[in-house]
């Protein structure tokens, strides 16, 4: 899961300017999703990807309950079952390198064991009340250790390196590499590779933030390259399901082009550009290539990786079992998407139409990126039902609150007691 990498960046979405080939291939060789949504920032996609619940539901919306703010005692609380809680249940080994963002080390240094990972390798975010490094001199998190390296370690080689030495290591055997990438969240930096690649196809009027970007785009890229060969390499290439994504839309001060069409980017947006990203899904031999139009959203991902592995989910999600797109099989599909961001922005959205809280009524045509991202503004007589229908799913979605009301006295306990009595005195 790539950071702050909306669809509009790779190639294989109708990027013209940045360079993605292994990508590209991914999404040749699998199933490419034109309708995968999340949530707008940081924070909660990661909640809601892990726990595969709504971020009403978890009480992760960002400016009301961010986990890193360091005037609260935050973290994902460990009553919320993890993805990570589920395959290592099952028997599979797990680990996760990268990026965290859901809680502190120093406050809670037993993050992320106790959310179902056997090894951890995570960047640092703060330490000390000091912000550390995110790419060159990484702080890291490392199986329960504080790490400091030096400038010439690249965070997300590194982070790599890990997860390849995980899977060789447990190549005999089931595992879950899980990998929320630091690129290509600013900073703007120049990694240390492939500035050739990436720049092979820039246009003379491209600006510097768009092209140091696409470099970050293109080793982005090169690090899933190096994956993939890794799986090739050890004999698992054709046992092994690989998804790739984004935790939300671009930052807003850059600018992809889609041929003729330039796209502002829509982090913190409740719009198209803000939710919408890349989803990719390779199985050879068993995930037939081609372009999926269904809606997906990542937090789908929980119940979907558990049914693909024959995983039964015992405890109540949002998320959906959409894994008979991922076959091209028939099955329920997901019939609308619903958003809720900073505790008062909703919208919910259907194949065409998408409704906002505030009474905003939208008509998204998916014919073209320009019509998608565009959304046309329509008045409150127009499509009347469509919009009843509408108000109805999202007044229900509205009505949601969270699982629990406090975050500072966590972990609850791994019998579930305090989780109950907590929810008995929210009623």
């Amino acid at each position: 899961m790539a950071d702050d990498l909306g669809a509009e960046n790779l190639a294989c979405y109708g990027n013209t300017v940045y360079q993605t080939p292994h990508l590209d291939r991914l999404a040749a060789e699998g199933a490419r999703f034109e309708n995968a949504f999340t949530t707008p920032v940081c924070t909660p996609t990661r909640a809601m990807i892990l726990t595969g619940l709504y971020p009403n539901r978890s009480g992760f919306l960002e400016r009301l309950d961010s986990p890193l703010d360091t005037e609260r005692k935050n973290r994902l609380p460990t009553h919320l079952k993890t993805f990570g809680h589920v395959f290592q249940e099952a028997g599979y080994k797990t680990a996760i390198a990268g990026k965290w963002h859901l809680g502190d080390f120093q406050k809670y240094p037993d993050q992320p064991t106790s959310h179902g990972f056997d090894e951890h390798c995570l960047w640092v975010q703060y330490w000390d009340g000091e912000r550390r490094s995110r790419y060159y001199a990484p702080h890291n998190w490392e199986n329960g250790k504080y790490v400091i390296h030096s400038e010439d370690v690249f965070g997300p080689d590194y982070y790599t390196d890990f997860l390849i030495d995980f899977i060789e290591r447990h190549r005999e055997e089931p595992f879950l590499a899980y990998f929320p990438m630091n690129l290509i969240h600013t900073p703007f930096i120049s990694p240390p590779g492939l500035k050739e690649l990436a720049e092979s196809e820039y246009p003379r009027d491209l600006g510097k933030n768009e092209r140091i970007n696409g470099h970050m785009v293109t080793y982005t890229d090169g690090i899933v390259g190096r994956l993939l060969e890794s799986l090739q390499d050890l004999g698992l290439d054709d046992n092994t399901l690989v998804l790739f994504t984004g935790d939300n839309g671009t930052v807003g001060n850059l600018t992809n082009r889609l041929g003729d069409f330039h796209l502002v980017g829509g982090k913190r947006t409740m719009n198209e550009a803000g939710t919408r990203v890349p989803l990719i899904a390779r199985f050879p031999g068993k995930i037939p290539p081609g372009k999926r139009t269904s809606f997906f959203t990542l937090m789908d991902v929980l119940p979907t990786l558990a049914a693909v592995a024959e995983i039964s989910i015992e405890h109540e999600i949002d998320g959906m079992d959409l894994s008979h797109n991922l076959f091209g099989l028939p099955g329920v599909d997901r019939e609308f998407f619903k958003m809720a961001f900073e505790g008062d922005c909703y919208f919910v959205r259907d194949d065409r139409f998408r409704l906002h809280e505030d009474g905003r009524f939208y008509d998204v045509s998916v014919s073209s990126n320009k019509t998608r991202y565009n959304m046309e503004p329509l008045k409150p007589g127009q499509y009347v039902e469509n919009r009843r229908r509408l108000q109805r799913e999202l007044d229900a979605f509205m009505a949601i609150r969270k699982t629990d009301s406090s975050y500072e006295i966590i972990p609850f306990g791994t019998n579930g007691d305090n989780f109950k009595n907590q929810q008995d005195a929210n009623k």
